[in-house]
């Protein structure tokens, strides 16, 4: 609400109150106190679309403005049919107006009409900054301050100053807006926040001295609808991504920040998982190598830790030794894990609850509770590694018809075992585990020949 505005109702409570003054603050005059300042300076309940025809007939005759005119005319810059700032000449002929008027009210309002609607290199913006700068010291606080602080009315410097100083604060743009005295959901919810945002994202894309938990908690914070899984800005999603991957190229993280980064990844509109929309991450490369590389670790651990927990055996920890053994060699290039309910289930509460795994169809086979297969891309081929008993199997063509293919949602149980018009060429019993007859001496032979890899037995027994 605009300062006029409050006194005025001041004003008005105090002609017709008693001589006695009240004991309690009148609610009129609360409720006055509580309304951000800037209020009244938005647009009222008027057609706005019957004023922009207007307002474009009369600065085409040359006729003046009143300062009501000039107000109303804020309001028909950019969100109109009628949009006067997409006429050049129009505009110039509104502006000079603005301008030499010197109105508090109508200033006001093209400063919130133009943070409102704020698009970077948009029709008009460029032209109308250079003259909210010229009338700042018109329109009062908190413009005078953010103007000479923040370069505000600057189409490329407000930006980037508003989104340094959220970066070296951690704070929103938004934050950093409201300290400086913008307390305007519709500004702080406005175009103008984008550009300070992405210049948030970039930052944080370049700066590897974050500290891991902190960098995940700041991104969401800067980049999420609060509870939700949509983006401020649909197009920042590659810069969300960077922010939150490309400081780990050719560095490690925490698996818990791995996992925790995938999840919020996973869930967000646009994104999603890299090996089944890989649309989305056409434009990052660096990202999407960070998150496939993840996600095949993520899957190998869904494999080991799911079944660990769900059917504890004393034979398990020969098989984690083995394949985190191939793993760290470098010969697992993607994993893809199926999982029953039970394994689900568990998956969702180690992982977090957008975890993406396979699933086994119902009655496409014989599968024990708990059973899971793990599917992996070794050289130009594939290996299904079945829990509990059963056996390692490998495809040398990932590509033929009947291969297991890694990505799907649902499975059957019996295609994992057999192979569909393409039998595994391997088929590896996971006994005995020590000695010179050890599956894992025949498995590693199998991956040498797909993968062109050796292996050192004491690697991985």
């Amino acid at each position: 609400m605009s300062t006029l505005l409050k006194d005025a109702i001041k004003e008005l409570l105090v002609r017709h109150s008693p001589s006695t003054p009240p004991l309690t603050e009148p609610s009129l005059l609360r409720l006055a106190r509580k309304l951000p300042e800037g209020q009244g300076d938005l647009p009222g309940p008027k057609n706005y679309e019957e004023i922009a025809v207007r307002l474009k007939t009369m600065l085409g005759r040359g006729e003046r403005l009143t300062k009501a005119q000039a107000r109303d005319g804020a309001w028909c810059l950019w969100g109109t049919r009628v949009a006067i700032a997409k006429e050049p000449d129009l505009l110039r002929a509104f502006l000079a107006q603005v301008r030499a008027l010197r109105h508090k009210a109508s200033s006001r309002a093209l400063a919130f009409s133009y943070l409102i609607s704020f698009q970077a290199g948009g029709p008009g913006f460029a032209t109308v900054a250079d003259v909210l700068r010229d009338v700042t010291s018109v329109m009062g606080d908190p413009f005078v301050g953010l103007q000479r602080k923040l370069r505000i009315f600057d189409q490329n410097e407000g930006p980037r100053l508003i989104g340094d100083a959220a970066f070296a604060e951690r704070k929103s743009p938004g934050a950093v807006l409201e300290e400086n005295g913008v307390l305007l959901q519709q500004v702080l919810a406005g175009g103008y926040i984008e550009p300070c945002a992405r210049q948030v994202l970039q930052r944080a894309a370049e700066d590897k001295r974050m500290a891991a938990l902190e960098r995940l908690e700041f991104i969401k914070r800067i980049a999420v609808k609060t509870d939700t899984h949509k983006l401020n800005f649909p197009t920042h999603k590659d810069l969300v991504a960077n922010a939150l991957l490309q400081p780990y190229v050719g560095r490690e993280a925490e698996k818990t920040i791995k996992d925790r980064t995938l999840d919020l990844l996973i869930a967000l509109e646009g994104l999603g998982d890299p090996r089944t929309k890989s649309g989305n991450w056409v434009g990052i490369p660096a990202a999407r190598d960070v998150a496939i590389s993840w996600l095949t670790e993520q899957a190998l651990r869904q494999f080991l830790d799911v079944v660990a927990a769900v059917n504890p055996n004393e034979n398990w920890p020969y098989r984690r030794k083995f394949w985190e053994a191939m793993h760290s060699r470098g010969v697992i290039s993607e994993a893809w894990v199926v999982l029953d309910g039970h394994g689900a289930t568990e998956a969702r509460r180690r992982f977090g609850s957008h975890a993406r795994f396979g699933r086994f169809s119902p009655g496409s086979g014989s599968v024990q509770a708990g059973h899971a297969v793990l599917l992996l891309r070794i050289g130009g081929g594939v290996c299904a590694e079945w829990s509990f008993n059963g056996k390692c199997r490998f495809w040398v063509d990932a590509t033929r018809v009947g291969a297991p293919k890694l990505y799907e949602p649902h499975y059957g149980a019996d295609d994992l075992r057999l192979g569909n018009r393409y039998a595994p060429v391997e088929e590896i019993t996971h006994v005995r585990h020590t000695g010179e007859s050890a599956w894992q001496h025949k498995a590693a032979k199998q991956i040498h020949k797909m993968s062109g890899e050796r292996f050192n037995p004491r690697e991985y027994m």
